[in-house]
């Protein structure tokens, strides 16, 4: 069986070491790859990809654990295994589009799938424009954060222009978006190659908003409504991405889209739901390499 690539920045991380695992279980063969240490070369007749100094071979294909990071230098190798036909199980505009929050929602538009009203600023901006679509409390947030860093709820102009003053000065690109209204609760739907593999509610702590489990929150499993199984199987779609954490919220007008991630985490989702995304992972890696 064709080699199975995992991209990663350390073997001793949970999702690579279960993801290897998983793949030994079923007579795959996964070989690590330290991403950073990726070298790339192009000339007029091929691609090429060099680890430790050897030609990247007899790729089945590939399964990308992108941190935030590294997404300039993965959206480049992703392409340049494209390039060379291997498979991936995340493509290079996947990660580009769900990566960058204001292009995956750019990407939702028309599409029925319901998301906070969003507004994108490299300068300061006149809180009162804002006024005039959202009411305040609203979210701040950096236009790449992951894991609940880098998002802010503000609840008054007053205090929205320090915050975005600041990041102006730090020259960050600013996302702000409606707050949503809930019971400080989120979904957050795995799914691998088109399919739900497990869903699970994450309940934020009580002295914190987030509901991210590197927040601080907890998750308990969760069934799914029909409507929120569409939202997360279409957004994936959208923005084509193959394995991917949904994140949706239940609010008093509906469940609304939060964020598509594109290298989640689920060592909270199988201590929720007692599902190994890992197998699944693995299995959509290998029907891949078949191809």
């Amino acid at each position: 069986m064709p080699d199975v690539l995992i991209l990663s920045t350390s073997r001793k991380f949970f999702s690579t070491r279960e993801i290897t695992k998983a793949l030994k279980k079923k007579n795959a063969s996964p070989i690590y790859i330290n991403t950073p240490k990726i070298r790339l070369s192009v000339d007029q007749k091929e691609a090429t990809l060099l680890y430790k100094d050897e030609k990247i071979e007899n790729a089945g294909s590939v399964i990308p654990r992108i941190g935030r990071s590294l997404t300039d230098f993965a959206y480049i190798v992703l392409r340049q295994f494209e390039a060379l036909n291997v498979p991936c199980t995340l493509s290079s505009k996947g990660l580009i589009h769900a990566r960058n929050k204001f292009m995956a929602v750019q990407e939702l538009v028309n599409s029925d799938i319901p998301f906070p009203t969003s507004w994108l600023t490299k300068s300061r901006m006149d809180t009162g424009i804002i006024k005039q679509k959202m009411d305040f409390p609203i979210i701040i947030k950096l236009l790449t954060g992951t894991q609940g860093i880098g998002v802010m709820k503000v609840e008054s102009e007053k205090n929205a222009i320090p915050i975005i003053d600041t990041l102006t000065e730090l020259d960050q690109l600013i996302l702000i978006q409606n707050y949503l209204q809930n019971n400080g609760e989120d979904i957050r739907v795995f799914v691998v190659d088109g399919r739900i593999i497990a869903s699970m509610k994450r309940i934020s702590p009580e002295d914190d908003w987030r509901a991210n489990i590197h927040a601080g929150g907890t998750g308990i499993e969760y069934n799914l409504t029909d409507e929120e199984e569409e939202i997360a199987i279409k957004a994936t779609e959208i923005l084509d991405t193959g394995i991917a954490g949904v994140d949706l919220i239940q609010t008093p007008e509906g469940t609304k889209l939060i964020e598509v991630n594109v290298s989640p985490g689920f060592r909270g989702l199988l201590k929720a739901t007692g599902i190994n995304a890992a197998d699944s992972i693995a299995e959509y890696a290998i029907k891949l390499a078949k191809k």
